[in-house]
């Protein structure tokens, strides 16, 4: 990778400190701990920690679990991502104006998309369904002369089973309706890109309210989209009554309608769920049942090293800086360059059109106390890869060295990595930072910003 990908803010304060309204009077916040920061660099095999706040990770589920997300969940989910990117795109590449206004939408919805994609291939790859299931058969022969844990597994085996449907209903629904705007306000109007997105508007509300009555479990169908349906003769009749209704302004009553029945249908599969923590497929039911499995689990395998789940509190974790064998023959370094992100660029394509700055900087290798020699070249690192357990909500989290430094920041993990929200591979599952001295040159020589490292504890 060579987006090294950052943000930076600065927070001001008031002369004594505290927080304060706007004034040209405030002054930079000055925090009671900050980091020291090495511009030393990182080789592979060097120490790395780092913690934040992730969302979550199921490294406990049953075999049943990863089989719907590998089988069920996933696969509808791509497919029905990649067919609004397709009218996304189709769009982009017919009209500049309509690339730059659909350009945040496109990478929101991609980014969940390109995740799911890797999720499966992961866990095929890995066999975790097979895998998993033989794990459990041996707790299961293990456990059958304990009562307490004898059925744990067939119970939660049986109420997978109940609550996949509307589980799954749940998250069809989620990306087809609700995926909708319920309408399009002043601000959208007043654009003057917007009479240009009808057509794309259009097509998006009928292919996806034909994935909606085509996926959706028919039981969990809302009582306002059937009747519409009937109606009209077909989702795609029935979205464009809608669609021509909300884009006016003029009716929004069936929008509003099948809104009010799909929040309805909703709170009717939350209480068949029995919770409302509805980040995987999961009940109340499940669990207590997971409880018991768990303690059954370390009860039984003394020798595995059970760690916490993330659950969006503070997790911490450690690795060191490590390349992988990507395929066959096809080895990742762990250190990616300027000459990299030089190699990629492409005026062309907006993605890889880099600012003339950092052209001209590469030209004259002006790169100031930046500059490091790697492989006999004169270049700046930008990325590196560590073998650190994150997921998604580690973005920003700080990657330190043995000594407690800032050596980068976190921001994503490779594409094959993402099966570590279920199963972690040492030899594969990477996550990505950029190099602390990118940010510094680019802050410095790109930003034109140098004065600001002169607040900042840099160690070399």
């Amino acid at each position: 990778r060579h987006t090294g990908d950052f943000s930076m803010f600065r927070v001001y304060a008031s002369k004594d400190n505290r927080p304060a309204a706007y004034s040209p009077q405030n002054v930079p916040y000055r925090p009671k701990k900050h980091f020291s920061i090495s511009t030393k660099g990182v080789k592979e095999g060097d120490f790395t920690m780092i913690y934040g706040f992730p969302g979550n990770t199921q490294e406990y589920i049953l075999s049943d679990a990863v089989a719907y997300i590998a089988e069920r969940s996933d696969p509808a989910k791509i497919a029905v991502r990649t067919g609004r990117l397709d009218i996304i795109t189709k769009a982009q590449e017919s009209d500049p104006a309509l690339r730059i206004h659909y350009a945040a939408k496109h990478a929101s919805i991609a980014n969940a998309w390109k995740k799911w994609q890797g999720e499966a291939l992961g866990i095929g790859r890995l066999g975790t369904v097979a895998s998993k299931r033989a794990y459990e058969q041996e707790f299961a022969a293990w456990a059958q002369d304990k009562p307490e844990y004898r059925d744990v597994v067939k119970r939660l085996r049986e109420e997978y089973a109940r609550i996949a449907d509307p589980y799954f209903a749940r998250e069809i629904t989620a990306e087809t309706i609700y995926a909708l705007p319920a309408k399009y306000t002043a601000e959208e109007r007043a654009e003057a890109v917007f009479a240009r997105r009808e057509a794309t508007e259009r097509a998006q509300w009928k292919y996806l309210f034909g994935e909606y009555a085509r996926r959706c479990p028919m039981q969990y169908q809302t009582p306002a989209f059937l009747r519409g349906v009937a109606s009209e003769g077909s989702p795609e009749a029935y979205a464009e009554r809608v669609f021509d209704g909300v884009w006016s302004g003029r009716d929004t009553t069936a929008v509003t309608a099948l809104r009010d029945d799909s929040r309805r249908m909703l709170s009717h599969i939350t209480w068949l769920l029995g919770t409302k923590s509805l980040r995987n497929l999961t009940s109340s039911r499940l669990n207590e049942l997971y409880t018991l499995y768990i303690r059954g689990l370390r009860e039984w395998d003394r020798e595995r090293a059970f760690y916490p789940d993330a659950n969006l509190t503070l997790r911490v974790a450690y690795g060191s800086v490590a390349g992988y064998q990507y395929a066959d023959g096809e080895y990742h370094k762990p250190l990616t360059t300027l000459d990299g992100i030089i190699a990629k660029d492409n005026p062309e394509i907006y993605d890889y059109d880099i600012p003339q700055v950092l052209r001209d900087l590469h030209a004259s290798k002006d790169y100031g106390r930046w500059g490091v020699e790697i492989g006999g070249r004169k270049t700046v690192p930008v990325c590196f890869l560590a073998t650190n357990h994150t997921t998604g909500g580690n973005s920003g989290s700080p990657v330190l060295n043995a000594r407690g430094e800032l050596v980068g920041i976190n921001f994503d993990r490779t594409w094959l990595s993402t099966i570590s929200d279920i199963a972690f591979d040492p030899d594969i599952c990477r996550n990505i930072a950029v190099d602390i001295r990118y940010v510094l040159f680019v802050i410095d020589r790109v930003g034109g910003a140098g004065y600001l490292l002169d607040e900042m504890k840099i160690r070399r």
